[in-house]
C-alpha cells in the first residue's frame, strides 16, 4: 500500500468518526428540543349537530309564530327539548306568574303558578337585575346533584316582561333562544302597533 493510500484512508476513518459523532449530537439536540416542546392539545370535542339542527328549528318555530302567546309557547316548547325542566313566566303587580311550563311537579298541575317576586329566587334576580342568573337552588323544589336552575329575562322595548325557566340546560343555548324571542316579541309589538295607527288614519 502506497503512502498516500494510507493517508486516503486515514483520511477516510477520521471523516468517518467525526460524521458519527455529529450525527450522534444532532440526534441528542433534536430528542432535547422535542421533549421540551408543549404537549399537543387535545383532540376537539365533536360537535354535536343534533343540538345544531334543533336550535335552527326552533329559531326558525320563533321567527314563524304568528301571536305574542303563540312565540311565548313556542319558546318554552323549545326550552322544553333541550332541557329537563322548562317554562315562561311573565312577571306583573311585584309577581311572576307560569304562561307555561313543562315537567313541573304534580302539585303545580292545576292551575298557574304565582309567586311574589320576592320569593321567585333565581326567577326573581334574572327580571330585577335584567341578565342572566344561575343557581343551585329552586324555587319550586330541590335541584338533583349538579342541575343549576337557570333564569334569562325577556324583554319588550327595553322592559322586562318575564322570564325563561330552564334546569339543567346550555346557558348559550338558552340565551340565543331567549334574545331571539325577545326581538320577536318587539317587532311583532310594533307591528301591531304599525296596524293600528294605519287603521285609525
Amino acid at each position: 500500500m502506497t503512502l498516500d493510500d494510507r493517508l486516503q484512508r486515514a483520511v477516510d476513518a477520521l471523516g468517518d468518526k467525526f460524521r458519527g459523532e455529529l450525527t450522534r449530537e444532532l440526534q441528542s439536540l433534536s430528542e432535547d428540543w422535542q421533549a421540551q416542546l408543549p404537549p399537543p392539545p387535545p383532540p376537539a370535542p365533536p360537535v354535536d349537530t343534533t343540538a345544531v339542527v334543533r336550535l335552527a328549528d326552533a329559531v326558525r318555530a320563533l321567527d314563524s309564530a304568528k301571536s305574542l302567546a303563540d312565540l311565548l309557547e313556542t319558546l318554552a316548547t323549545s326550552a322544553s327539548n333541550e332541557s329537563a325542566r322548562a317554562g315562561v313566566f311573565l312577571v306583573r303587580d311585584d309577581e311572576v306568574r307560569s304562561f307555561r311550563v313543562f315537567s313541573f311537579p304534580a302539585r303545580y298541575e292545576d292551575g298557574p303558578i304565582t309567586l311574589p317576586l320576592g320569593d321567585a329566587g333565581v326567577l326573581r334576580d334574572a327580571i330585577v337585575q335584567r341578565t342572566t342568573a344561575i343557581s343551585e337552588s329552586s324555587p319550586f323544589d330541590d335541584l338533583p346533584p349538579g342541575v343549576t336552575a337557570i333564569a334569562m329575562p325577556l324583554a319588550l322595548a327595553g322592559t322586562v316582561i318575564g322570564a325563561l325557566y330552564v334546569e339543567g340546560a346550555d346557558v348559550p343555548t338558552m340565551e340565543i333562544l331567549t334574545r331571539f324571542a325577545s326581538r320577536a316579541l318587539e317587532a311583532q309589538t310594533a307591528m301591531k302597533t304599525a296596524r293600528a295607527i294605519a287603521e285609525g288614519v
